[in-house]
């Protein structure tokens, strides 16, 4: 696979050249322990923006990250990191989808209750003119009750973008006297980076979906790619003032959603991003305001859990 050709060419370049590398640091569940090889999710020295469609070099810090990880994994694709959350760990690609559901990171093969996060065994990975048009990251969502304190472990973490009332919660977030959109605000990228390439990914949408929108294909054609964008933009929670057009790479966190209830299996919470175009600068802040005509899932659009 040519994902794994590239890390072994860097490895095998980083052995030869004798470099140091530092130690690194779907969808229920209640306790477990997480597998995260870093304790810090912060961006300390975010990448500049590129000045082309050329890759961009990733930092020392990315790149000893990644390759500790596959030295200790094979299947080791990709590090991401979703800044405000948790979320800061490497991602694997398994064969099938089934490989990695509910094992951690390393390989080893034990069960692990919480999972990982693994990319969806049909994306190409390498640097960002190699990526499919589409990278799907999947992981569980540890957020699954309706009262008290939630757990963010994971994918729970991103429900931090629809939580529209700062409770912890996203049960009645969609009443008009919700409106803390703070988190979404303040949280405007995700980084998503191979050993290939540092890459900044635009938050364009997140919603809630079931599976009846065919949100994770990694390569549709250019209608099906407009298609699937604007069917996005629609079910998005927030109107995010970013544009997006088939030309664009596009990255997708999915994971199990809970907001119609505990035993709504076939619903997703979905976060789309968008690559950062050539000259485009980062942005510090998105901004966002409430989607007045939400398209619901539509199955559940009128049983939502009262919390």
């Amino acid at each position: 696979m040519e994902t794994k050709n590239s890390f072994i060419k860097r490895v095998l370049a980083l052995a030869m050249c004798s470099v140091m590398v530092l130690s690194l640091a779907s969808c229920t569940g209640d306790r477990g322990e997480s597998s995260s090889p870093s304790g810090d999710s912060s961006i300390s020295n975010p990448i500049t923006e590129p000045s082309s469609a050329d890759p961009v070099e990733p930092e020392q810090g990315i790149l000893d990250k990644l390759n500790t990880a596959y030295d200790t994994n094979n299947d080791v694709v990709g590090w991401l990191t979703v800044p405000g959350t948790e979320i800061d760990e490497p991602v694997v690609q398994g064969v099938d989808n089934k490989v990695y559901e509910r094992a951690d990171w390393t390989g080893t093969g034990v069960y692990n209750w919480y999972g990982c996060y693994y990319a969806d065994a049909g994306n190409s990975f390498g640097n960002r003119n190699d990526m499919s048009r589409n990278t799907i990251i999947y992981g569980h969502n540890m957020h699954n009750v309706t009262d008290g304190p939630k757990d963010t472990l994971k994918f729970g973490a991103l429900q931090k973008f629809v939580d529209f009332n700062g409770d912890g919660t996203i049960f009645g977030d969609d009443v008009a006297t919700a409106n803390d959109f703070s988190f979404a605000e303040k949280n405007p990228v995700i980084y998503f980076s191979t050993t290939d390439d540092e890459m900044v990914w635009v938050i364009y949408a997140v919603y809630f979906t079931d599976l009846d929108f065919q949100y994770h294909l990694e390569n549709p054609d250019d209608a099906t790619f407009e298609a699937m964008i604007k069917e996005a933009k629609d079910r998005s929670r927030l109107d995010y003032d970013v544009d997006v057009t088939k030309t664009d790479r596009i990255l997708t966190l999915s994971t199990c959603a809970y907001k119609y209830g505990v035993d709504k299996r076939d619903l997703r919470l979905v976060v789309q991003a968008r690559l950062l175009r050539p000259g485009e600068t980062i942005p510090t802040t998105a901004k966002v305001s409430r989607n007045s005509d939400v398209k619901e899932p539509a199955q559940h659009a009128t049983t939502p859990v009262a919390g």
